[in-house]
């Protein structure tokens, strides 16, 4: 099974769900610009409002990387479709803070 299956087998909304909430805070310091780029890119709300709080700018360049962790595709690769960007999600659950 690929990892992005994997992913997506685990993903689960309820859990999503509450751990975007934890970034309301941190979300309204984030550079308006940063918000706008990435709604223009198309990344979901939910998932701008994680990778933003978390990485900053770096999330751009962390979209469009080959991730060993999600079978060497890019995470905007994952956002081409509803599952994979589930997938995505689950994945960024998993992710060491």
């Amino acid at each position: 099974m690929s990892m992005k299956g994997i992913y997506s087998e685990e993903f689960n909304q309820a859990n999503w769900d509450a751990f975007v909430q934890l970034f309301d805070e941190l979300y309204a310091q984030v550079d308006p610009k940063w918000i706008e780029r990435a709604r223009l890119q198309k990344i979901p709300e939910d998932v701008s409002r994680v990778l933003l709080c978390e990485m900053g700018e770096y999330t751009f360049k962390w979209l469009e990387k080959n991730i060993p962790a999600l079978g060497d595709q890019s995470p905007v690769s994952y956002l081409e479709t509803e599952e994979g960007a589930n997938a995505l999600r689950a994945a960024i659950l998993r992710m060491p803070r």
